[in-house]
């Protein structure tokens, strides 16, 4: 029997695909949900199962230990609803919080990923456990950018890489050139439709994994959802990071786009050929 792996399962699907790859591995699954935002499948999956609310750190790290889960991995997000309305931190959570110079995303997760392997737990990625769920470099679909097209996914993609390092957000939304739409708090979805509101013609849109991001916390997610949201702004393309951003149900993903004509590229490095 392989060491158990402790997941913290925020919100949405990727903590239930995570979870099921690990289950069809035969891996021993203990699994702190969080309340409000951990899906029912995912405790269904677990063998050791606990619900907290937002911020209980001590109770968290705890549950880990005593069932064997040293190996542990953050999956999932947090509502801000979550955030600003059900945050009860305990003591550790607010000796962290006093000590930080700013609360930006990834200074509370450096701070919390600290505390919790202070505790003797091992954070790891996700990306690590579930490898495939990874966006492959290369042009993903069958349509590829126009030469136009393809500037303004460069541009936008060079653009987020910039709005990332500030720690800002990871999507921009380019036309003509003209970077129309930057992420903020109100998330991808938002920032598409902000963008695509300000232009008469397709937008190209890039989604980043942050320069200095850590991917054992907190990596950029991509599903249908979104890819539905592109095509009813009727965008024209989409430049992906794929150094480690996920993808979630990526056939369905695809076979979306192409049915469409949107154009999804990914990109290793700096912006290049489709």
């Amino acid at each position: 029997m392989s060491q158990p792996v402790g997941l913290i399962a925020g919100n949405l699907r990727l903590p239930v695909l995570t979870a099921q790859k690990l289950r069809a591995e035969g891996r021993p699954l203990v699994v702190v949900g969080l309340v409000g935002e951990t899906a029912p499948e995912v405790r269904a999956l677990a063998d050791a199962y606990v619900e907290l609310p937002l911020g209980q750190l001590q109770p968290l790290a705890d549950f880990f230990l005593r069932n064997g889960a040293q190996k542990i991995c953050m999956v999932g997000g947090v509502s801000r609803e979550n955030i600003i309305g059900a945050y009860q931190p305990d003591e550790a959570a607010l000796t962290i919080m006093e000590k930080l110079d700013n609360f930006h995303t990834d200074s509370i997760l450096r701070a919390v990923a600290q505390w919790l392997e202070s505790q003797g737990l091992t954070l790891v990625s996700v990306a690590d456990l579930a490898p495939d769920l990874r966006v492959p470099p290369g042009l993903l679909t069958k349509k590829a950018p126009t030469p136009e097209l393809l500037e303004d996914l460069r541009l936008a993609f060079k653009v987020a890489k910039e709005l990332g390092r500030l720690d800002v957000g990871q999507t921009v939304v380019v036309s003509d050139k003209i970077a129309v739409a930057l992420e903020g708090a109100d998330g991808t979805d938002a920032t598409i439709r902000r963008g695509a509101a300000l232009c008469r013609k397709p937008v190209a849109v890039a989604k980043v994994v942050k320069p200095s991001q850590d991917s054992r916390l907190d990596l950029p997610v991509i599903g249908p959802e979104t890819i539905e949201v592109l095509i009813e702004c009727q965008a024209g393309g989409l430049a992906l990071d794929a150094r480690g951003l996920i993808m979630l149900e990526r056939e369905k993903c695809l076979a979306l786009a192409d049915q469409a004509a949107l154009v999804i590229t990914a990109w290793q490095d700096e912006p290049g050929l489709p």
